[in-house]
């Protein structure tokens, strides 16, 4: 099991961080840019010095040197040897045993690439190749710094279960560090949300989406609509907003643009709530229209900051 509880000082604030990991789990930690995520992994990966608190793997104290421990960290540059072909990337760490690497490879269908230089390598299999060497060099514990963030869509999906395979092979388990709900969603049993330094909530994806604590939790989990009312604010997520039950919106279209198989329905409260909030639809509906919604579970809150309205 990963016990993390540190705090790492930055000039813009400190990053404080308290949470356990239990053996073979994935858990992503969602934020947006500059909330610290990054900092928790090369914290991790021993390469920034903590200001203070420890980091335990097995009940081993984690030293605070890259590498300790066998803490594997893969960032978004795969930072492949360029003179070395694919296999001698692979067996660089110390280590690497050639039967483990040639293992590895066929998992990753990289076995016909061994021989080729990373130049002739594409952007998927460079990705690939630089995971197999962190997995080679004694990896117990795998750390993802948004590796996939330049990738287009499709090839970061297929990425990304490759790594969930892999993650769940290795004792310690995996952390990811992602902007992107989905990734977050796809590679997390468990979520973590992070803003300016703080670990503000952490549970199931479920937990998250239907009972956030904050409104920084509900903006990062797709929240849209905040309505001012008498008893504070009300988060609406464009998911679930159903015909009848719960709390009472009554609404009139102010447009409707398509999205993919559905519609993005965007809706201005008329009553007692105010604000615009939006709700995806089957059907296309004509601006001016007059439609009553509900929030089953309603979810609200003191206040919202201005960048969350």
């Amino acid at each position: 099991m990963l016990a993390v509880d540190f705090e790492v000082r930055r000039r813009e604030f400190p990053v404080r961080v308290c949470f356990d990991l239990p053996a073979r789990q994935r858990l992503a930690l969602l934020g947006a840019s500059g909330a610290g995520k990054t900092t928790v992994l090369t914290a991790l990966a021993g390469l920034v010095r903590l200001g203070r608190g420890q980091v335990r793997l097995d009940g081993e104290r984690l030293a605070e040197r890259p590498g300790a421990g066998g803490v594997g960290l893969v960032t978004q540059v795969p930072a492949l040897f360029p003179h070395l072909t694919l296999e001698q990337n692979l067996l660089y760490p110390r280590a690497a045993r050639r039967p483990e690497a040639g293992e590895l490879a066929r998992r990753l269908g990289l076995e016909a690439l061994l021989h080729s230089r990373p130049a002739a390598l594409s952007q998927g299999e460079r990705h690939r190749a630089a995971l197999a060497r962190t997995l080679l060099a004694g990896c117990r514990l795998l750390c993802l710094d948004e590796p996939f963030a330049a990738l287009d869509r499709p090839l970061a999906e297929e990425l990304l279960e490759l790594v969930v395979e892999e993650v769940d092979r290795l004792p310690g388990g995996g952390l990811l560090v992602t902007h992107r709900l989905e990734e977050a969603q796809a590679f997390g049993q468990r979520i973590g949300v992070m803003h300016r330094g703080r670990l503000l909530q952490v549970g199931s994806s479920e937990e998250l989406l239907h009972h956030p604590i904050s409104p920084e939790v509900a903006r990062l989990f797709g929240y849209r609509g905040w309505l001012r009312g008498p008893q504070g604010v009300l988060a609406v997520h464009p998911d679930l907003l159903s015909e009848q039950g719960g709390e009472r919106i009554p609404a009139r279209v102010v447009s409707c643009r398509p999205l993919g198989g559905r519609f993005d329905v965007e809706l201005e409260a008329v009553g007692k709530w105010e604000g615009r909030m939006s709700q995806y639809r089957a059907a296309p509906l004509a601006p001016g229209v007059a439609i009553t919604l509900h929030a089953p579970d309603p979810i609200i809150f003191p206040e919202v900051s201005q960048g969350d309205g």
